[in-house]
């Protein structure tokens, strides 16, 4: 018979509830040590939002206080000097506006106090009081007036309040004579621009101007010696949106009112960040009062979703799961181990646990590099700890445990900022901060370093007791980012300006012109004949040319202009507030510097510059506008034959605009079949024979009709099209003499232009008509390669290859347009040329012109000398034909015989002439 065991009930019963409690008791630990640290984290990021509160307020007043010098130092222009003409006004004022780089400020001027019975209140102006009177509105009664004698930056909405009597609005009057009683400064809501600019919310700051010398023999609190009151007016929304900007990009949102207005007011400021559709869902709020000289604004501030959602509950999340886990531990542990001895043992094993992650974490601070400080500050002493030392090489014991030892390390350009803001803490004005600055190491070189510090501890009055915080090692950072700054906006080559920095200077420039009205000159330059060093002398030498080039450069102007080199070959200058004979003589400059040889390893080598000048505002309205612009006249001046400069002008514009366009168009014309080929004969002079026929493209355009050659025959060597061009015409043309010489002539050739481009590509592609004709198995002797002077003159050794292949394949060569260019007889004798084409320009005037006819006989002459045979081009009649015959020119060409024809009207031509001729060809 079983038997029921009470006692092991009872025990079973009492471990279970045990083993419950324990677990119980754990989870409720977790839970509330997991509420703590959820709690703990909103309290840090409360903090963080309680910060970025309190420094956009010391962000505004802190722009404030920067307005207050900027008039501070008018007013001391004043004070300092007998008189104040607009001319000294303006150029003061101007340099504060440039410097400040603040587009919330919008104007600083000058009022100036009249009284009508004191004719000492007016003895100083520059014109008449009279005179002044008539452009100021008052009273019959009025014997005080106050005019805006000077406005700067002039623009029409500072225009408009030139002159106008402040007096007149009662408000800004009470505004005025406050600054002037109290000696001080006053802000002001009425800006007198309410009405011409009233999307616009501007304040003024006003400072009473005095006749300081005179005003010291007085008795104190006597204002009769008012001068008048410099003024600062800035746009409310701008400012506010610069001094909290930083702020904002923290996620938070901020509403600025103005305290005294009338209640439900639009505010002054609006955050464009994203917040909540309520007020009343954001977590975090504050609501602090801002004085800014005399007036109370209040700053709403807000968390928007994307601040809370940044909350770190990561730690939070470890304690609850590492709680559950442990719960569930200590659970098993008291299940299975009731007796003391075991739950000792597990207490001791949790504890070295929790022991050991302490340590883990001490390590895990240590290894940060951070070197960390406690500042007792009523003992004035400061632990430093070893890290903190070891950063500047110090040894723990050469180092004592006072400020000195910290203050002293600090590098003396940095020392006075660093101290005030430490002075601040120590005075009670913020809680803690984190400034940069440099100290000083054993070895005597200095390290940037990130100071973070914090008030950990204050006494019943406020001031701090204790302040701890870290050091951190940032000289790497800081390498690193004036590395990076100089890769980004430095050539490395010539130590100029690049593109980018330049726009960005270009930028700022603009914005000056766009505010004060002076004109930027832009001048863009390319050298010249620059590939020709590079390629006979090697990019080395190249780049040495281009470091003397920038150093020219910057001699050529003063120190308000900009030289940057924008890549390979070109630069461009940058000329403030520039005149046109200023710009000119620049130009000029350049040019004749960069003409100068420049002196390379072994030789000298010489190039020059084509300058384009745009000038802002007159020739764009915009940055881009205005690179496009002084681009295209750049471009002009190359087409002129470079060494020169060219100014802007609209028609540029009208034939880039035309270019692109036909750009556009000869692509698809390559792949429309537009092109089509005529063929000109070549007729024997002595025989009357015809052999050869010259291939001329042309291009039916299908809106613009025919489009001459001499249009877009250069536009395609620019844009290298003219390589598929090139290719089509000579695979077009080795097949249709294919068939002439089927048809035909066994032996007929074609002639075949080819450009000084499509040599180049054909070198770099390795890839030419040679290897086609042989692909192909079509006979070299078909073609004449028809050159021009260009080539000879700047070719290299791949040219003469070139050629030695044309002519080891049977391919003929014909010198085009012979004596239009530079050749001379050692370029003729150079290279394997089969025939000189004599220039139309020549042959047109044979017969009335007797230079032509001496000219065409010499290089009929010269060419059979040197066993070259002589082709006439253009002619026309046949008193150019006898005199040919004459001077034993061997062919010729030209509407005389035919004019360019289809292939078939070719063929129906030749069967015509044969038959006329057959007895001279016999």
């Amino acid at each position: 018979m079983f038997r029921f065991d009470m006692a092991a009930l009872r025990q079973l019963l009492m471990s279970r509830w045990i083993v419950g409690m324990i677990v119980a008791g754990a989870l409720l630990t977790t839970l509330l040590l997991w509420m703590s640290e959820r709690h703990h984290a909103e309290e840090l990021q409360s903090i963080l939002f309680n910060q970025s509160v309190v420094m956009g307020v010391e962000e505004i007043q802190h722009q404030v206080d920067a307005y207050r010098q900027i008039l501070k130092g008018v007013e001391q222009l004043y004070t300092s000097s007998e008189h104040v003409s607009m001319d000294e006004f303006r150029l003061y004022v101007e340099d504060f506006i440039e410097r400040s780089q603040d587009d919330s400020l919008s104007a600083i001027g000058f009022i100036k106090y009249i009284h009508l019975l004191k004719p000492e209140t007016f003895a100083d102006l520059d014109i008449p009081i009279q005179q002044l009177l008539k452009h100021v509105e008052y009273g019959p009664d009025d014997n005080e007036v106050a005019p805006v004698l000077y406005v700067e930056p002039r623009n029409d909405t500072n225009n408009e309040i030139l002159l106008k009597n402040t007096f007149s609005h009662a408000q800004l009057r009470t505004d005025l004579l406050a600054a002037r009683d109290g000696d001080r400064l006053v802000m002001s809501r009425h800006s007198m621009v309410e009405e011409i600019a009233p999307l616009h919310k501007h304040y003024v700051l006003h400072v009473p101007v005095y006749d300081r010398k005179a005003l010291d023999s007085l008795p104190q609190g006597q204002r009769q010696l008012l001068n008048g009151w410099v003024f600062l007016r800035f746009d409310v929304a701008s400012f506010l949106h610069a001094a909290l900007r930083s702020q904002e990009q923290r996620q938070l949102h901020f509403d600025v009112f103005d305290k005294i207005a009338e209640q439900g007011q639009v505010p002054l400021y609006h955050s464009e960040a994203e917040s909540h559709l309520h007020d009343l869902q954001a977590r975090y709020t504050m609501n602090h009062t801002v004085n800014v000289s005399g007036q109370t604004w209040l700053l709403s501030a807000r968390s928007t979703p994307a601040f809370e959602a940044a909350i770190d509950y990561g730690q939070a999340n470890r304690v609850g799961v590492w709680g559950v886990l442990l719960s569930a531990l200590l659970g098993g542990i008291a299940y299975f181990a009731m007796m003391r001895s075991h739950t000792q043992l597990a207490l001791e094993k949790f504890s070295q646990e929790v022991s050991s992650n302490e340590q883990r974490w001490m390590l895990a601070l240590e290894s940060t590099g951070d070197g960390l400080w406690d500042w007792y500050v009523p003992e004035s002493r400061i632990v430093y700890s070893d890290r903190w030392k070891s950063m500047f090489g110090l040894l723990p014991q050469e180092v004592d445990d006072v400020p000195d030892s910290w203050h002293d390390r600090i590098h003396p350009d940095d020392r006075p900022a660093a101290m005030a803001v430490l002075q601040q803490v120590l005075d009670g004005g913020r809680d803690h901060y984190a400034m940069e600055y440099r100290m000083a190491c054993k070895d005597g070189s200095w390290k940037w370093v990130f100071d973070r510090g914090m008030v950990f501890k204050r006494d019943a009055q406020g001031k701090p007791l204790r302040v701890l915080g870290t050091l951190a090692d940032i000289s790497k950072i800081k390498q690193s980012e004036e590395v990076i700054w100089q890769y980004a906006n430095v050539d490395t080559l010539t130590g100029l300006p690049n593109r980018r920095l330049f726009f960005d200077r270009l930028d700022r420039e603009l914005r000056m012109v766009r505010r004060n009205s002076h004109k930027v000159a832009i001048i863009f330059l390319d050298l010249d004949r620059f590939k020709e060093v590079n390629d006979s002398q090697g990019h080395d030498q190249g780049d040495r040319l281009l470091q003397q080039a920038g150093q020219r450069l910057t001699e050529c102007i003063d120190e308000s202009g900009v030289v940057a080199r924008l890549g390979g070959d070109e630069f461009v200058l940058m000329l403030s507030d520039a005149h046109a004979n200023y710009v000119e003589d620049i130009a000029q400059k350049v040019l004749g510097r960069l003409a100068e040889s420049f002196k390379l390893e072994h030789t000298h080598a010489y190039v020059s510059a084509s300058l384009g000048i745009a000038i802002f505002p007159d020739d764009a309205a915009n940055k881009d506008d205005l690179m496009k612009h002084v681009d295209q006249a750049m471009y002009a001046s190359k087409q002129k034959g470079g060494n020169c400069f060219t100014y802007f002008t609209p028609r540029m514009q009208e034939h880039a605009e035309l270019r692109m366009q036909l750009s556009h168009d000869l692509r698809v014309a390559i792949n429309g079949q537009q092109f089509y080929l005529e063929y000109q004969p070549v007729v024997n002079l002595q025989t009357n024979a015809v052999h050869k026929a010259e291939a001329l493209i042309r291009w039916q355009h299908p809106v613009r009709g025919m489009i001459p050659p001499m249009e877009f025959i250069g536009l395609a060597e620019d844009t290298l099209l003219i390589v598929p061009i090139g290719e089509w015409v000579f695979k077009t043309a080795i097949e249709q003499c294919r068939q002439w010489r089927e048809s035909l002539d066994a032996k007929f050739q074609v002639a075949i232009n080819k450009s000084p481009v499509q040599f180049a590509i054909e070198h770099k592609r390795h890839y030419d008509w040679v290897k086609q004709m042989l692909d192909s198995g079509s006979d070299g002797s078909m073609v004449v390669v028809e050159i021009t002077e260009r080539l000879l003159l700047d070719a290299n050794s791949q040219v003469s290859e070139r050629l030695a292949q044309y002519g080891q394949a049977g391919v003929q060569v014909a010198l085009d347009d012979f004596g239009t260019g530079y050749s001379a007889l050692s370029y003729l004798k150079k290279f394997d040329i089969d025939y000189v084409k004599i220039d139309r320009s020549f042959v047109r005037e044979l017969g009335t012109s007797n230079q032509d006819e001496a000219l065409c006989r010499a290089i009929i002459m010269m060419a059979h000398s040197l066993g070259m045979q002589v082709v006439a081009e253009g002619i026309e009649n046949q008193r150019q034909l006898k005199l040919l015959r004459e001077m034993g020119c061997d062919f010729g060409q030209g509407y005389y015989f035919s004019r360019p024809l289809r292939p078939d009207a070719l063929m129906t031509w030749m069967q015509a002439w044969q038959q006329e001729h057959m007895v001279l060809s016999r």
